[in-house]
């Protein structure tokens, strides 16, 4: 099972109704925190999402707003008797920023905390997974990530039934490689299997638009975007943000399945409704992010 979850979606400053850039994949039981603003941890025990099971986290960028969640998160991790590492990764500055963010207060942490600087094409492999960097473009140094599912070899249904096979044992064998013998025919794994791909999920942190977030984002299942205004707002791009009919160009050209918005100006604090109006005008299959607010990535299936 693979879900995601917007946890924050204010820019720049929280509000009574929500809270700033964070957001949680669970991917097979493994928690994957993209960015920490002020607001995370109460935001994961609200909805019950596992904090004590995150062990990687990622920062698109050193503004408060995207990482001043982080040092509560540590000490939390602490108080609840953590005793297996934390890894964090981001742009340039990422482990000078976390070491100057550990010397802050006083606290007794029992577990370890490793912090890597990424560039634009690093990965970071997880288990079936890689998490990959590209840049985006903000005022300062700043990371967008791809998650990206191990590609599969399933069984094709379509396949099964033309050749008039029932799901049993052997189909596994197939799609391990080997041919098998079903009614006194000899199948092979080309008849029944196909290589399909995995999952992918686009987080681009803060950016104005960029082909470099279209080229990151093809095919993507799901694409979390910058959306802090409505294209009226954007002024020669001096705010190294995105409308949200950029965020839907984005989305469009790059020809994912679903874009959800976040990162909202205050200004649509009370009613985010023009920003996807906006989008939906360019991308239809486009949605609000909400705090705790669940997308289920389904898992790809032969044609």
């Amino acid at each position: 099972m693979t879900r995601f979850y917007t946890l924050g979606t204010s820019s720049a400053v929280p509000t009574a109704k929500r809270d700033l850039a964070a957001n949680l994949l669970d991917f097979q039981g493994e928690k994957i925190l993209f960015d920490c603003g002020e607001g995370t941890q109460k935001t994961l025990m609200k909805y019950q999402l596992g904090l004590m099971q995150i062990d990687k986290v990622f920062i698109t960028h050193w503004h408060a707003d995207h990482f001043s969640g982080l040092l509560g998160l540590v000490q939390t991790l602490g108080m609840e008797g953590r005793d297996r590492p934390l890894y964090i990764y981001g742009p340039e500055g990422t482990e000078e920023n976390t070491k100057r963010l550990l010397e802050l207060g006083h606290f007794n942490r029992q577990y370890d905390i490793y912090a890597d600087d990424l560039e634009p094409g690093d990965r970071v492999e997880g288990d079936e997974y890689e998490i990959r960097a590209f840049r985006t473009d903000h005022r300062v140094p700043s990371l967008g990530f791809v998650f990206e599912e191990e590609e599969k070899t399933k069984a094709s249904r379509k396949k099964m039934e033309e050749l008039g096979l029932e799901p049993s044992p052997k189909i596994g064998r197939l799609k391990e490689g080997e041919s098998v013998e079903i009614d006194g025919e000899t199948i092979k794994p080309e008849q029944v299997v196909e290589k399909v791909p995995g999952r992918k999920v686009v987080y681009t942190g803060d950016t104005e638009y960029s082909e470099k977030t279209v080229k990151a984002s093809k095919n993507a299942d799901l694409l979390v975007h910058d959306s802090t205004f409505t294209q009226d707002l954007v002024k020669d791009g001096r705010e190294k943000h995105a409308s949200a009919k950029q965020a839907a160009e984005v989305a469009k050209k790059a020809g994912v399945e679903k874009l959800v918005l976040t990162h909202f100006s205050r200004r649509f604090d009370k009613d985010a409704s023009p920003l996807l109006e906006e989008a939906e005008e360019v991308f239809e299959n486009s949605v609000l992010a909400e705090e705790g607010k669940e997308f289920e990535v389904k898992p790809h299936r032969p044609e």
